[in-house]
């Protein structure tokens, strides 16, 4: 960056934009800039986008961020410390009649805000069509975003990002998304961005195991998570079972069993729940889904299990970690193996 300006390298006519933005936005010294981050999907990747904001927040002292995402993870950016406002909308209610509606009626408020706000820039990190219209609206100058060979959207981006979605850890993406558009050389690696807590995290011999997952192909069997639970249980650990809305068809048979067993049962509906929970667990045993990334920001240990995901550009930046895989079937990964992965972490605590 150099005298108030924001470097454009992609653009065609990079002065005019230089000229537009500082004189129709106020870009002198003595205004912040104003950033709108987008990225609504899932919990895993709103998690992996916090090193970007970080460096956003550190490299431009005193500047707004807005971050738009998913109703349902509105609870990550804003406990993280690093924005002044989120902004959700409420992806779901798209898929149903009831609340189709209310939600495209509170979607259209939305942009309409984010248009009042005259942002200097916008970072799209979702990259849907939908989300590269929004960066239009809202009228910012800058607008950041993946092109992916639409002639669109080479118009409606500005500085299309260069970073390697399918190579890059995508925590890594997602910061080289937004530095690279000002400029900095790519390939610089993320540093996990740990939430800020009131409280000690991991002080309890609990461990949590998080039994959901995206799709049936990814989710280790509930009677494996019941055999490794009995295995850690008789040594002494508590256990803590984590289910989320969309495994509400577990939630009779975990329950049943977390009751005789006397394990504790959680159905989390909101993040801020999950979070508090979680920071009560020693260890998180979890298939690849959102919260094995929120218990790494979280600074827990994560175990996590792995089918067709790929570990090199998913799994959990938690202080401690290991991953298991198998491509063919998730369950043919043994209870034994995980056990054994659980005990080198604790033991290593």
């Amino acid at each position: 960056m150099s005298n108030g300006y924001i470097p454009v390298l992609h653009h065609s006519n990079c002065k005019e934009l230089f000229i537009h933005i500082k004189l129709k936005r106020g870009m002198q010294n003595k205004t912040p800039y104003r950033f709108l981050v987008i990225r609504w999907s899932g919990m895993g990747d709103v998690v992996m986008t916090l090193p970007a904001l970080k460096w956003l927040k550190d490299r431009f002292k005193g500047s707004y961020i807005c971050y738009l995402t998913d109703c349902a993870f509105a609870g990550i950016p804003a406990r993280s410390g690093l924005v002044q406002r989120v902004e959700t909308i409420d992806r779901r209610g798209f898929k149903s009649n009831r609340r189709l509606l209310p939600a495209a009626l509170q979607a259209m408020r939305v942009v309409a805000k984010l248009r009042r706000s005259r942002f200097h820039g916008v970072f799209d990190l979702q990259g849907f069509g939908e989300t590269s219209l929004i960066a239009y609206f809202t009228g910012a100058p800058f607008r950041v975003g993946r092109v992916k060979g639409s002639p669109l959207r080479r118009r409606v981006y500005t500085a299309p990002i260069q970073a390697d979605w399918e190579k890059e850890h995508r925590s890594d993406y997602f910061l080289n998304a937004v530095v690279g558009a000002f400029g900095y050389p790519a390939g610089q690696a993320a540093v996990p961005y740990r939430l800020p807590l009131l409280r000690t995290v991991g002080c309890c011999d609990r461990i949590g195991i998080n039994i959901g997952a995206s799709t049936e192909s990814r989710r280790w069997s509930e009677e494996n998570f019941f055999d490794l639970a009995q295995r850690l249980s008789r040594r002494g650990y508590g256990i803590r079972f984590f289910l989320g809305p969309q495994e509400a068809f577990l939630e009779s048979a975990v329950k049943d069993r977390c009751a005789a067993q006397r394990w504790e049962f959680l159905l989390h509906r909101k993040v801020d729940s999950l979070i508090d929970a979680l920071a009560d667990c020693r260890l998180l045993v979890s298939n690849d889904t959102g919260p094995g990334h929120l218990a790494a920001a979280i600074g827990i240990p994560v175990v996590t299990l792995f089918s067709t995901g790929s570990p090199e550009n998913v799994r959990p930046l938690a202080p401690r970690g290991k991953w298991l895989r198998n491509r063919t079937d998730i369950n043919r990964i043994g209870v034994p193996e995980v056990e054994a992965a659980c005990l080198q972490l604790l033991e290593g605590a």
